[in-house]
C-alpha cells in the first residue's frame, strides 16, 4: 500500500505492507485525509537533518525515562504505538473512511462503517491504517467524509478553546486565522463567544469575518491591542488563542498585551517562547499549552488500551472531543466550503505540500483515496 513520510526534509510516498490488526482495534481504508499544514510542514523541515528527526514523533517511543518508584498512572503492558519507519517521520492525523475490519474485542463497530480517525501514531497519510478504537469515532449520518476528515484539526481547536476556560459572553481573541485559527473561529461563535481575530494575511482577516467573528484586524495595518480593548470595554479580551507559527516571541508578548488582567493565553501553535516578564507579569496572564486534541492524549492506556477517564472527573477527553465536532458538522454549525479547495491523489502527494508552500495557498488540502 501506499503511504506518505516525511524524509530528507521532504514529503515522499512509499510502498510499504498493510498494518496488521491488533487488539483493540478498526482497519479503515481512509475516503479523505486532511494535511495539518503547519504541524507537517514542520515535521517535513525537521527530517532534513539528524539532529532534529523525530521532535514530533509519539513521546514514548522516544528514549525511555529514567527508573522510577512510583509509576505516572495505570500500568499498561499491552501494545505501544507503532514505530516509525527507520530514516522517516510520521505525518497525518486527521482521516475519514470505511471500517473493513475489526478486532475480536471492538463490539461497536463493524465492517462498512464510516468512521472518523485520530493520531498521528495510527491516523496516518495511507491507503489503510489501523487505529485503536478509542481514537475512531461513528461519522453521523448525513456528514460527508470529505467533512469529516477535519476532525482533528477540529478537535484541536476545540481543544484549545476549552482551555481558555471562556464561557458564553466572553471574548477571545483567535491568534493566527489559519486552519486551526478559522475551525476555532466557528466553534467559539457556536458557543456563544465573541471571537477578534488577528492575522497578518488579509484573505484570512476577511474569512473570518465571513465566519461569524466580530472583528478581524491585520496587526500590520491597524494596532491590534486597541481593537480589542474598544470591543471589550477597554478591559481587554478574557482568552486568546495563540495559533501561529513563527520563531518570533513577538505574538506571544502581543497575546498578553491584548489579555484583561488575569486573562488566559492558550499556545496552540508552535512560536517563540522568549517571555518578556513586564508584558505577562503587570497583568498577571496565565499561559497554558494546548495538547494536541485533549485529555488522553500521548496516553498509551488511554488510547492503545482504550481505557477511558471517567466522565465525573475529565467531562471532555480527545475521544469526547472528537465526537463533538462530528456533531457540529452533523448540524451544519462549520462551514468547511473553502477550507480546501483542492484534492490530490496519495500518489501525488508531494503535489498537495508544493500547493501548501506557495504565497496564495488555500487553508489545506486534502488527499484523496480512489473511489
Amino acid at each position: 500500500m501506499k503511504r506518505v513520510v516525511a524524509s530528507e526534509g521532504r514529503a515522499v510516498v512509499v510502498d510499504i505492507p498493510e498494518p496488521e490488526l491488533r487488539p483493540g482495534e478498526v482497519l479503515v481504508a481512509p475516503a479523505f485525509s486532511a494535511i495539518s499544514v503547519g504541524t507537517e510542514t514542520h515535521i517535513i523541515h525537521s527530517t532534513a537533518q539528524a539532529e532534529t528527526m523525530g521532535q514530533d514523533q509519539y513521546p514514548t517511543l522516544r528514549s525511555p525515562r529514567a527508573p522510577q518508584l512510583r509509576n505516572p498512572g495505570t500500568r499498561w503492558e499491552g501494545p505501544r504505538p507503532r514505530p516509525q519507519i527507520p530514516g522517516t517521520a510520521a505525518i497525518g492525523y486527521s482521516l475519514a473512511g470505511t471500517v473493513i475490519a475489526v478486532s475480536p474485542e471492538v463490539t461497536d463497530m463493524k465492517p462498512g462503517d464510516k468512521v472518523a480517525c485520530s493520531g498521528n501514531q495510527c491516523a496516518v497519510h495511507a491507503e489503510r491504517v489501523a487505529v485503536p478504537r478509542s481514537l475512531a469515532a461513528h461519522v453521523p449520518a448525513g456528514v460527508p467524509l470529505d467533512e469529516a476528515a477535519f476532525i482533528t484539526l477540529g478537535t484541536i481547536g476545540m481543544h484549545g478553546l476549552r482551555r481558555t476556560g471562556c464561557q458564553f459572553g466572553e471574548t477571545v481573541v483567535i491568534h493566527g486565522l489559519g486552519l486551526l485559527g478559522l475551525l476555532a473561529t466557528q466553534i467559539a461563535r457556536q458557543a456563544g463567544i465573541y471571537v477578534i481575530g488577528v492575522d497578518i494575511d488579509d484573505r484570512r482577516v476577511a474569512q473570518a469575518l465571513q465566519l461569524g467573528a466580530t472583528a478581524a484586524v491585520n496587526p500590520n495595518k491597524e494596532d491590534p491591542v486597541e481593537a480589542v480593548l474598544q470591543r471589550t470595554d477597554g478591559f481587554g479580551a478574557d482568552g486568546v488563542v495563540l495559533c501561529v507559527v513563527t520563531p518570533s516571541s513577538e505574538p506571544l508578548n502581543l497575546s498578553f498585551d491584548m489579555s484583561r488582567h488575569r486573562g488566559v493565553v492558550v499556545g496552540l501553535g508552535l512560536f517563540g517562547m522568549c517571555i518578556d516578564r513586564e508584558r505577562m507579569y503587570s497583568k498577571d496572564v496565565t499561559f497554558y499549552p494546548s495538547i494536541a486534541y485533549g485529555p488522553g492524549r500521548y496516553d498509551p492506556v488511554y488510547e492503545e488500551g482504550n481505557v477511558d477517564y471517567p466522565i465525573g472527573y475529565m467531562r471532555w477527553t480527545e475521544s469526547r472531543n472528537m465526537k463533538a465536532f462530528l456533531r457540529l458538522l452533523a448540524e451544519k454549525k462549520i462551514d468547511l466550503s473553502f477550507m480546501a479547495p483542492e484534492r490530490v491523489p496519495i500518489a501525488e502527494a508531494p503535489r498537495a505540500y508544493e500547493i501548501l508552500s506557495r504565497p496564495d495557498r488555500p487553508p489545506t488540502v486534502l488527499l484523496t483515496y480512489g473511489d
